[in-house]
């Protein structure tokens, strides 16, 4: 988010520091093309009547606000047993299922580690785009499809004219 927006949410070295909807402005003040990111908590493969409000917030955030999705995965193991790849790939396979009109972008974070031991370049969705801020790899081609993503969201009002 605060990569490629206004945004400044909270950056920690665990998993799941998000633990509400963070905002940020992408774009100039009165443009016609400027739109909103939103930071969302994670969510966890399990059943739906197990997950918790901030997954439910996230959840609903997909459903009922116009937007699109860039759905976000940290496949290099570091997150622990909760959120191991296999499992957040698991969670975007719901996720996208449940939301197949929705304009949608997947992100491999942390590119600059390489993939956890047991996961091949297979095992990640075709197109995914592989990002490092770190490294600043590819952060400029995440917010160009995020821009171009916009356009397609059902139910967008484009803001006035500057």
């Amino acid at each position: 988010v605060s990569a490629t927006s206004s945004g400044t949410p909270e950056v920690n070295d665990y998993p799941f520091t998000t633990r509400g909807l963070k905002l940020g402005h992408v774009g100039q003040h009165g443009a016609p093309d400027r739109y909103q990111l939103m930071d969302t908590p994670g969510v966890l493969h399990r059943p739906e009547d197990e997950r918790n409000a901030m997954e439910g917030l996230t959840l609903a955030a997909v459903q009922l606000l116009p937007s699109a999705v860039v759905f976000v995965m940290d496949l290099s193991g570091t997150c622990g047993e909760q959120s191991s790849p296999r499992l957040q790939l698991m969670v975007r396979e719901q996720i996208r299922a449940a939301f197949p009109r929705r304009p949608w972008l997947d992100v491999r974070s942390k590119a600059d580690l390489p993939l956890a031991e047991g996961l091949a370049a297979e095992d990640v969705p075709p197109g995914t785009l592989d990002v490092s801020v770190h490294e600043g790899r590819n952060v400029a081609e995440l917010a160009a499809h995020m821009a171009q993503m916009v356009s397609r969201v059902p139910g967008r009002k484009p803001g006035p004219p500057s």
